[in-house]
């Protein structure tokens, strides 16, 4: 199990004074430190740790100079969660989350006993790093350290986010699509839901003689049957309460902006939760939705808090991209339809395996 740094509370907690970007040279190859990283315990810890699930090319960052190499000394003294060793593959590692050239999500890791190279330090990405990044071998590039943000508000989610409901939206579009010898996979409604598109463009045949009708037909019986299988199949997400009550504590401010059907919020009332959120903004509240700006920009407007004092978390990259339509941060959170590479590929400013991270990376304005 990943052993999580002890941390001051959210409302004490602030940034070191320290320098939060490194530079170096971008080397490929075979990296000791990661040679255990697509074992499953292995794995399952990096995504915990750094919402990382890595991608097979192996890199590492190579420190050119002294000045280069005091300044990593300096980043590996701050606390870090710390992946267990998998035993004759890999050593216990430090993880520090990072982004690369200012975009694209990692994971900094670096052996608890002894010491890498000096001048080599180990990288890990979800995406194919130097085909993301156009960059040739030996590329010059910055790392910097994933900060806590600063906030006055956070704006959530609802599906995937705050409740666990993939489940519910796959039986709800099979009960639809069953009575007329179509197929409805969990892929073909993870990516739906990621990509604001519809449940059956997947699903209805292109050459289907009448498909207009057909979706619409599908569409009127998954809007029917919603209420009674979302109250079925949906769960608020384990230990939400907690982590609400920490940033609430903390003098930070909550909302919703979701464009899901009223009826999800029944959950969340019945955990006594609701009452928690200041303003909620649904898909009925808006013209346009995500990943147009609107309902992040009306919630705040409810909130009277500025973009730049906000955070928005989504599981997916619509939920990226209406954060920087708006100009808030955006936390990319891997509980629903996004996976890491996915949410890694809209460059979020922090990508975590679950809510529960976020008392440990906001702190109020």
């Amino acid at each position: 199990m990943i052993r999580w740094p002890e941390h001051k509370s959210t409302r004490n907690s602030e940034p070191p004074n320290l320098p939060t970007s490194i530079e170096g040279r971008l080397v490929c190859g075979p990296v000791p430190a990661l040679a255990g990283t697509h074992h499953p315990w292995f794995r399952r810890q990096l995504i915990e740790a750094a919402g990382i699930d890595p991608h097979p090319e192996p890199v590492h960052l190579e420190l050119e100079d002294e000045a280069r190499r005091v300044l990593w000394r300096s980043w590996r003294d701050l606390p870090a969660p710390v992946i267990e060793a998998v035993a004759g593959i890999s050593p216990r590692l430090c993880c520090h989350p990072v982004r690369i050239a200012g975009s694209v999500p990692a994971a900094l890791l670096v052996p608890v006993a002894g010491s890498s190279p000096a001048q080599r330090v180990a990288l890990v990405t979800a995406l194919p790093l130097r085909k993301q990044l156009s960059l040739a071998e030996h590329a010059a590039v910055r790392v910097e350290l994933c900060r806590p943000l600063a906030a006055a508000a956070v704006l959530f989610d609802i599906d995937g986010t705050l409740v666990d409901s993939i489940t519910a939206y796959v039986a709800v579009a099979r009960s639809a699509a069953e009575p007329f010898g179509l197929e409805v996979t969990e892929a073909n409604v993870r990516q739906a839901l990621a990509t604001g598109t519809s449940f059956w463009q997947a699903v209805v045949p292109e050459n289907h003689r009448d498909g207009a009708a057909l979706t619409k037909t599908l569409s009127a019986h998954a809007a029917r049957a919603w209420p009674q299988v979302l109250r079925a199949h949906g769960r608020v997400l384990k230990g939400l309460s907690q982590t609400l009550d920490a940033l609430l504590e903390a003098g930070i401010r909550l909302g919703i902006v979701s464009g899901a059907r009223p009826e999800v919020l029944e959950l969340l009332r019945e955990e006594g939760l609701l009452e928690k959120f200041e303003a909620v903004v649904l898909g009925g509240d808006v013209a346009c939705k995500k990943p147009h700006p609107e309902g992040i920009l009306t919630c705040l407007g409810q909130l009277r808090v500025p973009p730049a004092k906000a955070v928005y978390v989504g599981d997916t990259p619509i939920d990226i991209q209406a954060s920087r339509a708006a100009g808030v941060a955006a936390v990319g959170v891997l509980t629903g339809a996004g996976d890491s590479a996915m949410l890694s590929a809209q460059y979020p400013d922090w990508l975590i395996a679950s809510h529960t991270r976020l008392p440990a990376i906001l702190h109020p304005v």
